[in-house]
């Protein structure tokens, strides 16, 4: 109830602001008390809620990591995007040691692999990105995306594609920061009539100037049983702007009655 009743507020409180007049800005009605996200806040009450990683960037808010996660004799972290950044991963490490984890990023620098080798115990990981299809990810301008330079050129597969070749059904924990890249790989998704195979989904949103893509990839993931339950802006880029234009959220997905689905219940 405290879900419908959230969701039903944000609706109208988007068609009472005029909805989407320019699709190119970030303020939707109101001028700029409001903003896009502002209609999607968490909505759904993780009682076990707790924070992996360190505070300020590169921590993420996740669900159920004492009270279900710690008691799995085994699950799986897709960690996509990391910039050699891993305290969440070494957060998994030390708080889930059942966890596999696997980390994915055709961007890091040797200086990079170091570090988190360093850092690590025991990761596998992949140098190849997340994309909506199997190929190349071409970088022609830069500035449109958050990515380090390192290439202009990168593989990437679909997360359909990689967890086929792990042998993987179902994924507990999928942290995705891939600077902007985002946006295709779950309009593909979105398109897709099974479910997203994961347990929780954190995501930094990156604002690419269409308001259009990210009404539609919230209306996905209410329509595919994702729920919201934590909110953060990312007050740690280049400019202090960044907070508005970057912003990271976390989705726990539900079954028709609202329960969490914690295990592949969409088995044939």
């Amino acid at each position: 109830q405290i879900y419908e009743e959230a969701v039903a507020r944000s609706h109208q409180a988007f068609s009472k602001n005029g909805g989407i007049i320019d699709a190119t800005m970030i303020s939707l009605g109101q001028g700029p008390k409001i903003r896009i996200w502002d209609y999607f806040g968490p909505s759904f009450n993780c009682i076990s809620k707790e924070r992996v990683g360190k505070i300020g960037d590169g921590g993420k808010w996740l669900c159920g990591v004492r009270t279900v996660l710690a008691h799995k004799p085994s699950c799986i972290v897709y960690s996509i995007g990391s910039k050699g950044e891993v305290s969440f991963e070494v957060g998994i490490e030390d708080k889930l040691p059942n966890c596999e984890i696997h980390i994915f990023d055709p961007t890091l620098t040797f200086d990079q692999k170091r570090i988190m080798d360093n850092l690590l115990r025991k990761f596998d990981f992949h140098e190849v990105g997340l994309g909506g299809s199997n190929g190349e990810m071409r970088i022609k301008k830069r500035r449109t995306l958050w990515t380090q330079k390192t290439k202009s050129v990168y593989p990437v597969q679909s997360l359909g594609s990689l967890m086929a070749d792990f042998g993987h059904a179902w994924i507990d924990v999928l942290k995705i920061d891939i600077e902007g890249g985002e946006w295709n790989v779950f309009a593909k998704l979105c398109e897709e009539a099974k479910p997203i195979p994961a347990t929780q989904i954190q995501v930094e949103l990156h604002f690419m100037g269409d308001a259009k893509a990210v009404l539609n990839f919230f209306h996905c993931m209410e329509g595919k049983g994702f729920r919201v339950f934590s909110v953060e802006p990312n007050y740690y880029g280049r400019t202090a702007e960044n907070a508005k234009l970057m912003v990271e959220y976390s989705f726990i997905q539900v079954d028709p009655s609202g329960k969490i689905v914690w295990e592949n219940s969409h088995e044939e």
